[in-house]
């Protein structure tokens, strides 16, 4: 936990003291004095959105280059493979890409010294200029028909422990310099100076050497 994680957590603990007591205030009928903290309220909160933002906007775009790690507390993520493939699945009964399937390998360790853990909420999706794709249901369903199936990438792991997920998308044939990109969605993190997802590219895990 960062010093920015505990900031954002105290601002919203003393949130929730200052709605109670504008709620205090005004069963008491102090509506001049509630308005005041109201607007103290207000205004710190604009103030602390600000600078998230600004801070956001400021954040370049980081590429981690393929087997490299991004780590999130003490579980790390790395792209180990990427491969493409016009058709998937068994030969009496192949599924074909609309475009292209992207099949992409992420190496999952656990860094824990201690304890079994996972990154919960954790999804993979494939970033173009803007553009992202989804795990291709059909593309997943006809690999996993031919190969060994994988752990997710929300797997529990060992201290120490160390696992492959298969990942498979479905993007059109045009595109080009994919990336992965690991999210946990809409989090509190989004409140976070430093952390927020919002006004840049987000990090992306190359697909190449």
């Amino acid at each position: 936990m960062t010093l920015f994680d505990l900031l954002f957590i105290l601002l919203f603990l003393a949130s929730a003291v200052v709605v109670v007591s504008l709620l205090v205030l005004l069963v008491r009928g102090r509506g001049s004095a509630a308005k005041r903290l109201f607007w103290i309220f207000a205004g710190t909160w604009v103030a602390y959105l600000a600078i998230v933002f600004v801070s956001a906007a400021a954040t370049p775009q980081r590429i981690v280059p393929m087997s490299q790690d991004q780590c999130f507390d003490e579980m790390c993520f790395a792209v180990a493979q990427a491969q493409t493939a016009s058709q998937l699945g068994p030969p009496s009964d192949p599924v074909t890409a609309r475009g292209i399937f992207y099949v992409v390998t992420v190496r999952v360790t656990s860094h824990s010294r201690g304890r079994t853990q996972s990154e919960g909420g954790l999804h993979a999706l494939l970033w173009n200029s803007g553009t992202y794709y989804q795990v291709s249901a059909r593309g997943q369903n006809a690999w996993q028909a031919t190969h060994p199936a994988t752990p997710a990438l929300t797997a529990r792991l060992h201290p120490g422990e160390t696992v492959l997920s298969d990942q498979v998308f479905e993007v059109p044939a045009t595109a080009s310099s994919l990336g992965l990109v690991l999210s946990h969605g809409f989090t509190p993190a989004y409140f976070v100076i430093g952390e927020c997802p919002l006004f840049h590219p987000p990090d992306i895990l190359h697909l190449q050497q």
